[in-house]
């Protein structure tokens, strides 16, 4: 059984995706397979992925298009059985020594259900080096807690390593067409509560960040804000297989940050009972802000 199983979802990507593939091949750490999963099944991406089959940590798993990376990455999982499992998409680089970081600092530190890094921003065609932008914008390190990853996704998808125990308790990814392009976010949401976050201070990763290729591209804020609504609402509720560990009395806590946030993009995308959800949102945060401060003076 391999230490890593790494998760690439692809649709029609066949030219950018061997360099990715590369960067797999690339790492210092070797105790890994990797499972490349299309969405449908095209000659293209085959004839791509074909010279990589020559070593056998490559899986091609074609199947039925879905239309969205969350259920090829899911049939991908399945395959795997490794006890930690890393998020790669298919136009992204990592660094040689991007596994052999993360999977040394998981395995120093047991609590740690989810670990990111940093990246930079590469637009395809200028020489990858630290003169590039860095994703995260001021650079951020350090344990993540919950109320900040509610407020902001830190975790790029393409640095992300989970410990596959988890999934016992959330499930896996969501499928769920209103949460298309972020169903990463709402699944770290749902992992969160259930062990500490990291972000290491190390770029070990390459973001290809070309407005062509973009999942999110001519995407409104009111339509951003109904999206970020749907995936609070879906963290709560779970993907359908296990129930949310936000549904936990001992994250109570958790779950009142997504119940606001939830409300609160769903009153700034211009629901029709956003008098409702702006009420409910105030009225949070006018509570947590008094309990606070009681704490403070007790």
């Amino acid at each position: 059984m391999a230490c890593v199983d790494i998760i690439i979802p692809t649709y029609n990507r066949a030219t950018v995706l061997p360099e990715t593939l590369k960067s797999v091949q690339a790492q210092t750490f070797s105790d890994w397979r990797c499972f490349i999963a299309e969405d449908g099944k095209t000659p293209e991406t085959m004839a791509a992925v074909a010279p990589f089959l020559k070593d056998k940590r490559f899986t091609y798993l074609p199947g039925a298009h879905a239309g969205l990376p969350a259920a090829p990455r899911n049939r991908a999982i399945q395959q795997g059985n490794a006890p930690f499992i890393a998020f790669l998409d298919d136009d992204d680089l990592w660094f040689p020594e991007k596994l052999e970081s993360q999977i040394h600092f998981m395995e120093q530190h047991s609590v740690c259900v989810l670990v990111g890094s940093d990246a930079y921003r590469w637009n395809g065609l200028d020489p990858v080096d630290c003169s590039l932008e860095r994703y995260m914008q001021p650079p951020f390190s350090g344990k993540v807690v919950f109320e900040a990853l509610a407020s902001y996704d830190f975790i790029i998808n393409s640095t992300a390593v989970v410990r596959r125990s988890v999934l016992s308790r959330t499930g896996l990814l969501n499928e769920a067409f209103d949460i298309a392009s972020t169903e990463d976010y709402e699944f770290w949401l749902r992992i969160a509560p259930l062990g500490e976050v990291w972000i290491l201070d190390e770029v070990l990763a390459v973001y290809r960040d070309t407005p062509h290729m973009s999942v999110r591209a001519g995407l409104t804020q009111l339509k951003i804000h109904k999206k970020l609504a749907s995936v609070f609402d879906a963290a709560l509720r779970g993907n359908g297989e296990a129930p949310s560990p936000l549904s936990y009395a001992e994250n109570r806590h958790q779950a009142h940050v997504c119940r606001n946030m939830r409300d609160y993009h769903q009153w700034k995308a211009g629901s029709f009972l956003n008098w409702r959800y702006a009420y409910f949102w105030f009225a949070s945060e006018f509570r947590n802000f008094w309990a606070k401060r009681i704490l403070k003076n007790s």
